[in-house]
């Protein structure tokens, strides 16, 4: 009853050997450049974790680094200096006779 249908099919996509190769090509190079695709929008979200956690970090250093220098600052302060001179050391201001100036010659 349908051999009419069969026949009829089997002429109409009637595949060669090198179409058949030209057609898997096509889809090997396809599935290449859609594996690229994927592959490079993978590794721009991996960057962009990896630049959020360096981030992240520069701004935690750069926050510590001003503390240090504020620790720092406060530190080298000379009203500091001169208190733990008195109070730590038992120092004292020089009197006038103590004070010597001494002069060189150039």
């Amino acid at each position: 009853m349908f051999k009419w249908l069969s026949k009829s099919k089997k002429n109409h996509f009637h595949v060669t050997a090198r179409e058949y190769r030209l057609v898997w090509m096509a889809i090997a190079g396809l599935m290449l450049v859609a594996m690229a695709f994927v592959w490079s929008n993978i590794r721009l979200v991996g960057l962009a974790y990896e630049y959020e956690a360096l981030n992240e970090t520069h701004q935690t250093l750069l926050r510590e680094n001003h503390l240090l220098r504020v620790e720092w600052e406060s530190l080298r302060s000379l009203d500091r200096i001169r208190l733990l001179a008195r109070s730590e050391i038992g120092l004292r201001e020089p009197t006038s006779g103590q004070i010597v100036t001494i002069f060189l010659k150039k």
